[in-house]
């Protein structure tokens, strides 16, 4: 019973982490798309809020969860689909801190260019497509890392197996 409630808030939290985490960067990207200060201020406040309080701890929640579950099944960590996504999980985690702040600033810049009545300058702009990046980035490994949970395979022996 421990297993399945364990596996139960680790599923739970997945589902947090990723949809959370897709639909702030979505919409982030759709209030820049606007290119209207006050609407990317006002979203990227939201984002900056619900990655911090919803999303960081469900981040949280996933490892810890994943670990108790490795422990009680048994299962050795040099597993190798078990390593290849903590390996994967702690490189998109280590884009989290980063792409907070930039979304942070995103913010700043929005609020001061709608302030002063001016448009997005291309420091918003640079900032914005850094920010972009490094998100696609954290989203390809979160596909690949539910991939593996998934099928308990690796993303490169899933394709071997696949052909």
């Amino acid at each position: 019973m421990l297993y399945l409630g364990l596996k139960y808030l680790h599923i739970i939290a997945a589902i947090f982490l990723f949809g959370f985490g897709m639909g702030s960067y979505l919409y982030l990207v759709a209030a820049s798309r606007t290119a209207n200060p006050q609407v990317i201020a006002h979203v990227a406040r939201m984002v900056v809020r619900f990655d911090t309080w919803i999303t960081t701890p469900a981040g949280f929640v996933q490892i810890i969860t994943g670990y108790l579950l490795m422990r009680l099944s048994g299962l050795p960590m040099t597993t190798e689909w078990v390593l290849t996504s903590l390996v994967i999980f702690l490189c998109v985690g280590s884009l989290w801190l980063p792409v907070l702040v930039l979304q942070k600033r995103l913010c700043v810049m929005a609020t001061s260019a709608g302030e002063a009545g001016t448009g997005l300058n291309e420091d918003y702009r640079a900032v914005y497509r850094t920010w972009f990046w490094m998100g696609v980035a954290g989203f390809t490994g979160m596909f690949a890392i539910v991939l593996m949970m998934v099928t308990k395979m690796t993303p490169v022996q899933l394709v071997s197996f696949l052909i």
